[in-house]
């Protein structure tokens, strides 16, 4: 910390603000201006290198990503984002074993959470991170944490703390010989003196600083003299007051502060004439530095001035300049705010929607993806359609050749039956022959019998040669007859022989077909099974992310419609000094800690039917009343939170039996109305959104370690079952006073 100057009693001499903006310049910020911020477009831009740092685990981008946008948020005074993306630095440094880039995330978050207004959390913080200083011997490291140290006692007027800090860098800075810490050091402890109202060791403090600057003509002195025309003036000393005073006026550019400070002690002392004197020179030093709190200071100055020389209008005059100067600086003061508050609502609205539209891309390739695989099913089974039509066209040509080989057989079987037909008729036709042949011979036979009786024997013994001959005839038929029967049968033997070579080769390509077919219907029952069971793990795997409503949604239209909930009840937990916890710990016993903690609070969730949302280092969020909506959802919730305790109380107890440092929780609940949906497209997560959600974190950042911290909205739902302690009404960031419920 730099010179620093001080508050006077009596309320007349206040501190110098910065010079102010103009009024016109501050009322000309609109809703369009504030969009185009390049802040807004920065923090869009980060948020899109993030993304895509943690998509492809490239963890040293993201941490340069979460540095980047958490000092966007430090840069527009939104602290709370922030701190959360420096801490989140931090745990990706330490994953980095980047201890630089881990003490540079840490003084960071320490300055961000002391800007928030939360010391005793950037106290904490500061310490370890001074101890890590001190290990590694940084001298301007050390310097700079101490003064950051005694900034946070100040601020909770902590004097002794803060002047024990001041005389460490002191002695450091005499150790390192730096004459410049060594006077500032003493300067801050004469302001910590003055705080405490110990004013005799605040002048000692301030005259020691101010040998030191004149023994060194490189450093100014005008800080000093006005702290040290301070400090007398608060001894009573007005005359060595008004010295130093005047020789701090000498050497600086902005006198007007100095000048009024003189005129106020004037103005005590009753020395109306010096008053007026350099009270009309603050004025004019005020409005060439456009220094308008100092001018608004001596406005009134005057008007008490003017009121003792009995000068009533110009009195009127200038105290209704003070007051038009103080309304119009309280009205900067206020569009300031506003216009702040406003783009810090812009930037959290640009985080969300760049968030939601990364998701909505990821949830588009998601669905490329899964239509692409349906497209891959498709063609698979329009493969397994074709080759079943192509076995059965070949089965249907298989039956066709049957057929073809039975019609030839058959007709084969025709001709030879007309063929035995043609000889049997023939046979017959040679037999009626040799009938009439016979019958011919024996007519002649009986003629010559009957006209030749002499020549008897010679015609019984040419019957008997004719008889012979027709013997021998009737053999020679019968023999050609078998021949011709044996060539038949031989011809039909070959062409059955030849159709059942057909008929045996047909039913081996039939069968090696089969066999085929057979095989590719395998791997396709095969790759179907496997895709089947790719599909049955792919959505257990759904089930566990999100519920069961969503993914069923998620799986029949390839995105879930967000939902509006009138009353939903939301449960924060975090675990306090959880950085000083860690410290002590190696990560991977604070990552086994933290597991056995969320594995309890899952189950305890699912007993009483709420919905685990996510994690964020070592907090905890669930919520009640969705997506499936209840009554019972408040109730529901202090329950859990009840169990929640119980659970780290007995870990406690474990702990302490081992002398190893307890983990101290905070639980806050709020109920009211939120949008619930489904964020993410590789990573699926189930988040809820809305102002019950900050509200809820509220309730539990501003909850007591080791208690249950709900809001008045939620205590009007479970009074009438859940005993409470009512806590008073409790300043709360952006919201005001809130009323605040310990449950018992």
């Amino acid at each position: 910390m730099k010179n620093v100057f001080f508050i006077l009693l009596l309320g007349l001499l206040p501190l110098a603000v910065s010079a102010t903006m103009e009024l016109d310049t501050i009322k000309a910020l609109s809703e369009s201006a504030l969009a185009a911020d390049p802040a807004v477009e920065e923090l869009r831009l980060a948020l899109y290198d993030l993304r895509s740092a943690e998509k492809n685990n490239r963890t040293r981008e993201e941490l340069e990503a979460c540095l980047h946008i958490g000092r966007i948020y430090d840069r527009e005074a939104y602290f709370s984002k922030a701190v959360k993306y420096f801490k989140q630095a931090g745990l990706l440094a330490q994953k980095l074993n980047d201890e630089p880039a881990f003490r540079s995330s840490q003084w960071l978050t320490a300055n961000a959470l002391f800007d928030d207004g939360k010391f005793s959390n950037a106290h904490e913080a500061l310490l370890q991170l001074l101890e890590a200083h001190e290990n590694a011997g940084h001298y301007e490291d050390q310097v700079r944490t101490l003064e950051k140290l005694a900034q946070t006692c100040l601020a909770i007027s902590n004097f002794p703390k803060a002047i024990d800090y001041y005389l460490k860098i002191k002695a450091l800075a005499e150790r390192n010989s730096d004459p410049t810490t060594t006077a500032t050091a003493l300067n801050n402890l004469g302001f910590a003196a003055n705080r405490q109202q110990d004013f005799q060791a605040a002048v000692d403090y301030f005259t020691q600083a101010e040998a030191i600057y004149t023994a060194n003509p490189n450093l100014k002195t005008n800080y000093v003299y006005t702290n040290l025309g301070i400090a007398w003036n608060n001894l009573g000393e007005s005359n060595l007051s008004l010295q130093n005073l005047k020789r701090a006026d000498n050497g600086l550019d902005d006198k007007s502060y100095v000048q009024h400070l003189i005129a106020s002690i004037y103005l005590k002392n009753k020395d109306i004439y010096n008053a007026l004197k350099y009270n009309e020179l603050a004025i004019g030093s005020a409005k060439k530095s456009k220094n308008a709190q100092v001018e608004c200071d001596a406005f009134e100055a005057a008007s008490q001035i003017y009121q003792q020389l009995f000068e009533s209008e110009k009195a009127l005059d200038f105290y209704k300049k003070h007051l038009s100067l103080k309304d119009s600086l309280l009205r900067e003061e206020r569009l300031r705010q506003q216009n702040r508050e406003a783009l810090h609502s812009l930037l959290e609205r640009t985080e969300n929607e760049t968030i939601q539209g990364i998701s909505d891309e990821e949830l588009r390739q998601l669905a490329l993806a899964k239509l692409q695989s349906e497209n891959e099913r498709f063609k698979l089974e329009a493969d397994n359609q074709r080759l079943d039509a192509d076995r059965k066209e070949k089965e249907i040509a298989l039956l066709r050749r049957e057929d073809e080989v039975k019609e030839a057989n058959l007709r084969s079987t025709k001709l030879e039956a007309e063929r035995n037909r043609s000889a049997l008729k023939l046979a017959t036709q040679n037999l009626l022959a040799e009938k009439q042949g016979r019958e011919i011979a024996s007519l002649a036979q009986q003629n010559k019998l009957d006209s030749l009786e002499a020549a008897q024997q010679r015609a019984e013994q040419q019957q008997e040669i004719s008889l012979l001959e027709s013997q021998k005839q009737l053999d020679s038929m019968k023999i050609q007859q078998q021949e011709s029967f044996r060539k038949t049968a031989m011809g039909i033997g070959l062409l059955g022989a030849l159709l059942m070579a057909l008929i045996a080769g047909s039913w081996l390509y039939g069968r090696r077909l089969n066999r085929r077919l057979a095989a590719q219907n395998q791997q396709i029952e095969a790759q179907k099974t496997e895709i089947d069971a790719e599909r049955t793990r792919a959505e257990g795997l759904l089930l566990n992310i999100l519920p069961g409503e969503v993914a069923a949604e998620l799986k029949q239209k390839g995105s879930a419609t967000p939902q509006h909930y009138d009353s939903v009840s939301v449960l924060f937990t975090d675990f306090q000094g959880f950085t000083k916890i860690s410290a002590t710990m190696h990560p991977t016993e604070v990552v086994r800690e933290l597991n056995e903690f969320f594995l309890e609070f899952d189950e305890i969730c699912q007993r009483h039917n709420l919905e685990k949302i996510k994690t964020i280092g070592d907090s905890y969020m669930c919520a009640g009343g969705l997506p499936a909506e209840n009554s019972t959802h408040p109730k529901d919730a202090v329950t859990a939170a009840r169990e929640m305790l119980r659970v780290v109380e007995q870990h406690n107890t474990k702990l302490a039996s081992m002398g190893k440092i307890p983990w101290r929780i905070r639980i806050g609940i709020h109920t009211g109305e939120v949008v619930a949906g489904v964020v993410g497209s590789k990573k699926f997560a189930y988040d809820i959104w809305g102002d019950t959600v900050n509200t809820a974190s509220r309730m539990e950042s501003n909850c007591p370690a080791g208690e249950i911290n709900i809001s008045e909205a939620t205590y009007k739902l479970v009074n009438q079952s859940v005993n409470c302690e009512f806590r008073g009404e409790v300043e709360v960031k952006n919201k005001g006073k809130m009323g605040m419920y310990l449950v018992k």
